[in-house]
């Protein structure tokens, strides 16, 4: 087994994708249980409050996985001497389809954010819509740390 600086460097780099995974993830879930569990009165408040601070904690993930991303299959590819297997390849192309999902709902629920607060018109229909969107976002983000499970076993 290799030893040494670049194995360090390749698995630091892994942990920041499985943590910045992982943290989409719990903020996405975090929303939609609390959010889920509060009464009809307290949910507008609540989500005014938090949404704009889980959405600021979603972007640092969403910026972070594709950086560490690339990093990782660097490794990868580099171990294989550059030849991927076909399966690694449409494994990797869906992760990226689901990555643009998760940002283009976290673009939408930013906006929906920005809407709640006090006397804000259409705010339970936009309440209904943001707690869609973050439970989207989880499910999005949990496929792809499986799928990323899966691309860690076969590389």
């Amino acid at each position: 087994m290799r030893t040494g600086r670049p194995m360090m460097l390749r698995i630091a780099f892994l942990w920041i994708h499985v943590l910045g995974g992982a943290l989409w993830v719990a903020v996405s879930l975090s929303f939609v249980l609390a959010a889920g569990a509060s009464t009809e009165a307290e949910r507008a408040g609540f989500a005014a409050r938090v949404a704009p601070r889980l959405n600021r904690l979603n972007l640092a993930a969403i910026v972070l996985l594709p950086l560490s991303g690339i990093a990782n299959l660097f490794y990868v590819a580099r171990a294989r001497r550059f030849s991927l297997p076909p399966a690694f390849v449409a494994v990797l192309s869906f992760k990226l389809l689901l990555w643009c999902g998760m940002a283009a709902a976290l673009a939408v629920a930013w906006g929906a954010a920005t809407g709640l607060g006090a006397g804000a018109r259409g705010g339970a229909r936009r309440l209904r819509w943001l707690l869609r969107l973050y439970g989207a976002m989880a499910a999005m983000g949990a496929v792809a740390l499986m799928l990323g499970l899966w691309l860690a076993g076969s590389a």
